[in-house]
């Protein structure tokens, strides 16, 4: 197998772990927004910490030879931790203080975060494409559910949790890519998860609002941990292995409109033109992404 073919490959099985992660994240959220409802942020992210922890752990025992700890992979794993963590808290905080759909606009920042950090601390390229590529996908984002932005006073407190979720989010998965060489992605999500539910089990009054759940609630919780930190998660750890980060965040820009998607199959909600043609945008700054343009390679 020659050198080209070899990317070729890495690269096919780096999409389709790619295309996962993106059911993953364009599905969680429904059941995660039904179970806050009746629960607390801290004890909807417990809950959901349990289910991805039980759907990860066979995975990781078996693959659990692929692993060589070290000192910097178990310091890293507890600050990978404590951004999920963060990260998770924040967003059912921004989803109980403020509109839906702000809070998901607001936190695709994390696509810009992630490039940033991935220059800045993994020396990774981003050309120029992707660049202009992220702006006509935020452009679509903000197109497709533009009805909805606007911040009543008093309710601009969520802005600050959406961007929260953002940072945390965008510094988790660079984080994992420092050390995605040295442990497998399930047995990361293993590790991250335990020392995670550790540190919200110290928290006062978690763990007997956990006990006293409804069942129904803990089902909702567990698809939500399914399609969030188990599917989306792992997938777009294992994608890490053969993409960089500005191609897997620009990928991953696709989930917003999965959701809208699923809104309307669920709910029957009908898709208003400019929802269709933010969405159409985001395809288009998704296949920019990919296109090897001749003017960006004489411009640049």
């Amino acid at each position: 197998m020659n050198l080209t073919t070899l990317r070729s490959s890495k690269s096919t099985r780096g999409l389709a772990f790619m295309g996962l992660a993106l059911i993953g994240g364009g599905c969680f959220a429904l059941p995660y927004q039904h179970a806050l409802n009746t629960l607390e942020p801290l004890t909807a992210v417990y809950g959901v910490f349990i289910w991805a922890l039980l759907f990860s752990a066979p995975g990781a025992w078996v693959l659990r030879g692929n692993t060589r700890f070290s000192p910097k992979v178990a310091l890293l794993l507890i600050a990978i931790s404590l951004s999920g963590v963060l990260g998770n808290f924040a967003v059912c905080t921004a989803l109980q203080g403020g509109s839906p759909t702000l809070v998901i606009i607001v936190s695709r920042i994390e696509i810009v975060l992630a490039l940033l950090l991935g220059w800045g601390l993994l020396r990774e390229v981003v050309a120029p494409k992707v660049w202009v590529a992220v702006g006509i996908m935020l452009l679509g984002i903000t197109l497709m559910r533009h009805d909805s932005l606007s911040i009543e006073d008093g309710s601009g407190g969520f802005v600050l949790w959406a961007l929260i979720t953002a940072f945390s989010f965008a510094l988790m998965q660079v984080l994992s890519k420092l050390i995605i060489s040295q442990i497998d992605p399930q047995s990361l999500n293993v590790c991250r998860l335990m020392i995670a539910l550790a540190v919200l089990s110290v928290v006062p009054g978690v763990l007997g609002q956990v006990q006293a759940m409804p069942l129904a609630t803990w089902g909702w919780l567990g698809l939500a941990a399914f399609f969030g930190p188990f599917l989306g998660r792992v997938a777009y750890t294992y994608a890490l292995r053969d993409l960089t980060i500005a191609k897997a965040m620009t990928v991953g820009t696709f989930a917003p409109v999965l959701t809208l998607l699923l809104e309307y199959l669920l709910f029957g909600r009908v898709l208003r033109w400019f929802e269709l043609s933010g969405g159409a945008l985001v395809m288009s700054g998704i296949l920019l992404s990919f296109l090897r343009l001749s003017f960006f390679r004489r411009q640049f």
